[in-house]
């Protein structure tokens, strides 16, 4: 049973424990949420299940489980964790100048292309900022503070948040020069003996994926979860890559061979949460995501 009397001496790194192993489900996947190691964080599991006085998590062949008493912490600590973000973005509501750490969560290829374009340049203007991106196709909870801004191909869903459309791509195929001199794509021509290379688990569902792996003829050659892996292959020569437009055409060693005209435009959406929206460094940094997503598609 849960002993109340020791509830005080929990602080807001055991809560983060807590959730970090909630939602991650697994010890490995919680320790890289946190940045710790997992023995690190197997201690700190037990220090706060004997500080407790109770037992949090069973472990399984599937990950871990949380308990009753877990499942019954789960939305309090979550209500901590919303203050503990109001709290921070109420801090640095009357900043004069951008300072601080902005957190950016966008996929892995996206990220490469916002260092490219020129993101951190807004340093010049602010050397007190810090930008911080995490490179990954997992979506994140922004109302959680997983991260303070998200830039995705999908509209985050959570009705708190708020989604500004910051301009539209379509998709195509794309190789490399070599590939493609020696066999030639053309409009109207089907992919049939073609080798392709495709994104696997959370871009596995994207539409253009789908429409690919149902093609006839096709032979899928290599598949990877990481988009950087499969444009390193393509302009190594290995075969075809879909790709948004916007950011086929500026992939170093990919032509661009077709543009996939069944496949709907893909819309770029930069989110964030109303309360650390108000902080002076998200701010600009919004601003900056917006100019180059201007400049990129002409928006």
């Amino acid at each position: 049973m849960l002993d109340c009397a020791k509830l005080g001496s929990v602080n807001w790194d055991d809560v983060q424990v807590l959730l970090a192993l909630l939602r991650g489900k697994k010890l490995e996947v919680a320790a890289k949420r946190l940045g710790v190691d997992t023995s690190t964080l197997s201690r700190r599991v037990a220090r706060l299940e004997e500080q407790l006085g109770a037992r949090l998590f069973v472990r399984t062949r599937e990950g871990l489980k949380p308990t009753a008493t877990a499942e019954r912490l789960l939305p309090h600590a979550e209500a901590m964790e919303a203050n503990v973000v109001a709290l921070q973005a109420a801090l640095h509501s009357g900043e004069e100048r951008a300072s601080g750490l902005v957190r950016i969560a966008t996929t892995e290829s996206l990220a490469r292309i916002l260092v490219v374009e020129g993101l951190l340049e807004v340093r010049r203007t602010h050397p007190d900022l810090v930008i911080e991106i995490l490179g990954e196709n997992r979506p994140v909870d922004l109302a959680r503070g997983e991260a303070d801004v998200a830039v995705r191909l999908a509209a985050l869903k959570q009705a708190s948040l708020k989604a500004r459309c910051v301009g539209r791509t379509g998709v195509g195929m794309f190789a490399s020069p070599g590939y493609l001199a020696q066999r030639a794509l053309r409009d109207g021509d089907d992919l049939r003996g073609h080798d392709v290379l495709l994104p696997t688990g959370e871009l596995s569902r994207l539409p253009e994926v789908e429409w690919l792996a149902a093609q006839a003829g096709v032979r899928v050659v290599f598949r990877s979860n990481s988009m950087q892996a499969l444009m390193d292959a393509s302009a190594a020569g290995l075969g075809l890559v879909p790709l948004a437009l916007g950011w086929g055409d500026r992939a170093p060693g990919l032509v661009r061979a077709r543009v996939l005209e069944h496949v709907p435009e893909r819309k770029v959406w930069v989110v964030t949460h109303p309360v650390s929206s108000e902080r002076l460094a998200v701010t600009v940094v919004v601003d900056r995501l917006v100019a180059i997503f201007e400049r990129m598609m002409g928006t």
